[in-house]
């Protein structure tokens, strides 16, 4: 006869507790173990694709003087931020996952690294973002002023305080990377991007205003032939701005969504990442780092001139020898 004491019905119960329990964790694992597979499969793609398209880009701008506008130096400038997260973040990103894959215990110094680089660059991108922005609103809106604020010194200036506000960021986190510096440096990122966002998003709506009113005087043909063209211009290289902007926050999006939601829950995201619990974060920072590979493909899009270089460069024209 069964003998239903107490004791034996709590130890029952317990035992299944713990093979529910030791269920949902093996399904958990198997789910980031599969997230940790396919993210690193598309980062090894990308990355040397993200490399070659950048590179190329800046090479482009370089060399033809017609691709020599300030807002395309910019974007040149912008370009070789993505170039650096194919050539560093990328790669510590897939050596962490093929880590995690292995069941490597110690990997906690690749994903610190990798952190503080994709933060670092991050930051970069968003201030090289409201960069460009700020040159588009000045060239529309202040056309009056622009020669003489957007000059080729200033911008080297803007550039230079912005790669060394993003090194900090990168060398802080790399040198003492315990959660109060890390909570520091996450938060003054968060700052930083959330001021320029604000920017770019108020910029987009005076540059909109300021686009409507100049169609309004084309149409009434209250402008000189001149103005059209340089205003017909200008658009153009707005538009490819705003798609640009549209990509950042695209591929950004999933990030800030998950920091919103942790802060909701009052997660320690710090915490869950470094026990390799997140399931969702493999995807979060493979949509950061693939906005590296996007932007290359809308400057071509965008530019017939700078598509018509990176083709030649991927696939040369063989020229008929002549006797």
């Amino acid at each position: 006869m069964a003998n239903f004491t107490a004791s034996n019905f709590t130890n029952i119960t317990s035992k299944h507790e713990f093979s529910n329990a030791s269920r949902e964790d093996k399904t958990s694992n198997a789910l980031l173990d599969a997230n940790l597979l396919i993210t690193t499969i598309i980062n090894s793609i990308t990355c040397p694709i993200t490399v070659l398209l950048n590179t190329m880009v800046v090479m482009a701008v370089k060399r033809r003087p017609r691709l020599q506008s300030q807002a395309n130096i910019l974007l040149a400038c912008l370009a070789v931020t993505d170039a650096i997260t194919g050539l560093i973040a990328q790669p510590s990103f897939i050596l962490w996952n093929t880590l995690g894959l292995l069941g490597t215990i110690n990997r906690e110094s690749v994903r610190v690294f990798h952190g503080s680089v994709l933060r670092g660059l991050a930051v970069c991108s968003t201030l090289h973002l409201m960069l460009v922005t700020c040159e588009r609103l000045l060239a529309i809106r202040f056309t009056s002023h622009y020669p003489y604020i957007v000059t080729n010194q200033n911008l080297k200036r803007a550039v230079i305080a912005f790669w060394i506000f993003s090194f900090f960021q990168v060398a802080f986190g790399l040198i003492d990377p315990n959660k109060v510096i890390s909570s520091i440096l996450n938060i003054s990122a968060a700052l930083v991007v959330i001021s320029c966002v604000i920017f770019i998003v108020l910029s987009y709506v005076i540059l909109y205003r300021e686009t409507v009113r100049h169609r309004k005087q084309i149409e009434t043909h209250q402008v000189p032939q001149e103005e059209v063209e340089r205003f017909a211009k200008e658009s153009k290289a707005l538009k490819t701005t705003v798609l640009v902007v549209g990509a950042v926050i695209l591929c950004f999006a999933p990030i800030a969504f998950t920091v919103l939601l942790f802060m909701s829950l009052k997660v320690d995201i710090h915490e869950t990442v470094t026990v390799n619990s997140c399931l969702p974060c493999p995807w979060i920072n493979t949509f950061v780092m693939l906005n590296s590979f996007v932007n290359p493909l809308v400057y071509c899009w965008r530019q017939k001139e700078m598509r018509h270089f990176i083709f030649r460069l991927s696939s040369p024209a063989v020229a008929p020898t002549q006797n």
